[in-house]
């Protein structure tokens, strides 16, 4: 009876140590010194580029180096290029930047990320109801998807349903205006994004000129307009903003003259009264900037914007206590076209993505100036476009 019970409890010892393993296989492996990039490309020929990547490729940045090495590519799918990441980082969001022809539109795609293949993989397709969509956003629940189409100068709202997949779109708005630039020739969204504790949901368009506003109804699916604001700088063309992670102002990218307009954003005042607008060029520098991206420093202390065109740098800029900007100096993307770059979580490093150069090149931010310093770091990606980290 002795020899029965301790054969019989061997089996049980063995038993559960072989289920702990099968539950540590589960676990994905996650490196504490490593972050997860996701880099949204163009994948074919288009009027304004050469499209050359094959998806939206997977990297590690190594969080002391900010060295980038590659992981993984996406499932085949059209110039995903501006990418969104859900808080559940389980999902992927991308717009898929093309002319769907006069039958047809463009599309947003959804992908799985699984952290433990570290790949992504297609889950479901929706059409945009509009043509080159450049811009995709997450709401502050988590269940909605917003994107905003260039050409057509709309904006759509995508309900997720329970089991995580975007649905048929339940809101549409198109906007309306132009001027006299020949870029203004008809509205053009270029973002559209809920400001993260306000719940304000801002779109911004390029041709219309103006910057709209919009009420995300949680309970009826829809988009509700709320005000239209114009630029208070004629035919600026704003792009996209940014909004300050502590002061009740906003920045406002203009990718036409080149400049970064500060303004208050409270619960009395939103993009009405003009607190400064500043250069994004060196003074005497005529050359056309074409503006892509402006991102805040996680401290709330700097903030970036970046130039393309024949100019190709990032500009830096110091934020002081009442939100306005001076300049600090300017710094190189050793490429062409930086149309989109990102700041770190930890606000150690940018990643300044070369569309045209087809380069990622690694910069580390000086903490007590904001400027940006070479690393020597560079990574060869195919057309990128649209850079975001899997959290921190």
């Amino acid at each position: 009876m002795k020899n029965f019970l301790i054969a019989l409890l061997a089996i049980v010892c063995f038993t559960a140590c072989q289920s702990d393993k099968k539950q540590e296989t589960k676990e994905p492996v996650v490196d504490s010194d490593k972050l997860t990039l996701f880099v949204g490309t163009y994948t074919r020929k288009e009027g304004h580029v050469d499209g050359q990547g094959e998806g939206i490729y997977v990297y590690e940045m190594d969080k002391k180096t900010g060295a980038l090495s590659y992981v993984s590519t996406s499932e085949s799918v059209v110039s995903p290029s501006y990418l969104a990441v859900h808080p559940n980082k389980k999902t992927v969001f991308a717009v898929n930047e093309f002319d769907g022809g006069e039958d047809s539109y463009a599309s947003i795609t959804e992908m799985a990320y699984d952290e433990q293949s570290r790949e992504l993989t297609y889950m479901t397709q929706s059409s945009t109801l509009g043509q080159y969509p450049c811009h995709v956003s997450i709401d502050n629940t988590g269940k909605f998807v917003m994107a905003a189409n260039y050409v057509g100068g709309s904006v759509i709202l995508y309900p997720i349903n329970e089991d995580g997949l975007i649905t048929e779109s339940s809101s549409y708005r198109k906007h309306e205006g132009k001027t006299e630039h020949p870029r203004q020739e008809a509205p053009h969204a270029h973002m559209i994004v809920q400001h993260p504790t306000k719940g304000w949901v801002f779109a911004v368009d390029l041709g219309a000129d103006k910057i709209y506003e919009y009420k995300l109804d949680t309970l009826s699916r829809t988009l509700d307009f709320v005000e239209e604001y114009p630029s208070t700088n004629s035919m600026s063309g704003p792009r996209h903003m940014a909004f300050h992670p502590e002061k009740e102002v906003v920045y406002v990218l203009n990718e036409l003259n080149g400049t970064v307009e500060t303004l208050k954003l409270t619960d009395e005042s939103r993009f009405k009264e003009s607190l400064q607008v500043i250069s994004t060029m060196a003074e005497g520098d005529d050359r056309d900037p074409a503006s892509g991206a402006i991102k805040v420093h996680p401290s709330g202390r700097f903030l970036y914007a970046s130039n393309r065109g024949e100019v190709n740098n990032i500009a830096v800029f110091s934020i002081s206590s009442d939100g306005t900007l001076t300049a600090v100096g300017r710094q190189s993307t050793f490429g062409n076209a930086p149309r989109d770059f990102e700041i770190d979580p930890s606000g150690t490093f940018v990643l300044a993505a070369n569309q045209n150069t087809n380069t990622v090149v690694t910069f580390r931010i000086n903490q007590q100036t904001g400027m940006l310093e070479e690393t020597g770091i560079q990574s060869q990606i195919p057309t990128p476009v649209c850079l975001k980290f899997l959290g921190d």
